[in-house]
């Protein structure tokens, strides 16, 4: 407190001889009210600012010290970790969004629409390579056009064993090159198959 009062004093006495100095320089005394307001302004600050330390002492209530309670340094470093986590949750998912809708449109492109696409990503910020697909798995079969309905004819019901061909999955090569260069992924990533009956 001792140390306060007199960093206060001293400070006042030191504006006293530079505001005297300065009245001394200045040629006209027309200056002399802009120097007091200037010297009014300094003062009232030298003045608030021990009054601003003196609000920080324990035992003193005041808005800085509730502040300083309720936002400690920790709760905003976890504040910062969650935002960042939610903005590289977000980065990702966006991401995987547009490598999607690019797959689909280069199989579209070939005449084949995709029945089931799954990505796996690097999914670990702080590697080199975040974000890169690891594996691309692709389903797809041909493109049918819609078919025109004739009109139906008188049916006859008959029982006998019948069985269904089931749809046979191959994979597809050149599916999988033409993915490989659009995106930039090692084609041993690259898993497509195609239905064929």
């Amino acid at each position: 407190m001792l140390k306060t009062i007199s960093d206060v004093v001293r400070n006042i006495v030191v504006l006293i001889i530079f505001v005297t100095m300065l009245e001394m320089i200045l040629p006209r005394k027309d200056f002399r009210p802009f120097v007091n307001m200037v010297v009014g302004l300094v003062l009232m600050l030298m003045l608030l600012g021990p009054l601003r330390t003196l609000l920080r002492l324990p035992g003193i209530t005041g808005l800085s010290l509730e502040l300083e309670d309720v936002v400690s340094e920790q709760n905003v470093a976890v504040q910062e970790a969650m935002l960042k986590q939610v903005n590289w949750d977000l980065t990702l998912t966006q991401y995987r969004q547009l490598l999607e809708e690019k797959i689909e449109s280069l199989l579209q492109a070939e005449s084949w629409e995709i029945i089931d696409l799954a990505l796996i990503l690097e999914e670990n910020v702080n590697h080199l390579e975040f974000g890169m697909p690891r594996r691309i798995y692709v389903l797809a079969q041909e493109k049918k056009e819609p078919e025109i309905i004739p009109e139906i004819e008188k049916v006859e019901i008959q029982i006998k064993p019948f069985s269904q061909p089931k749809p046979v999955k191959e994979r597809n090569k050149a599916l999988e090159t033409i993915i490989s260069e659009a995106l930039g992924v090692p084609i041993q990533n690259i898993e497509v198959y195609v239905l064929s009956e």
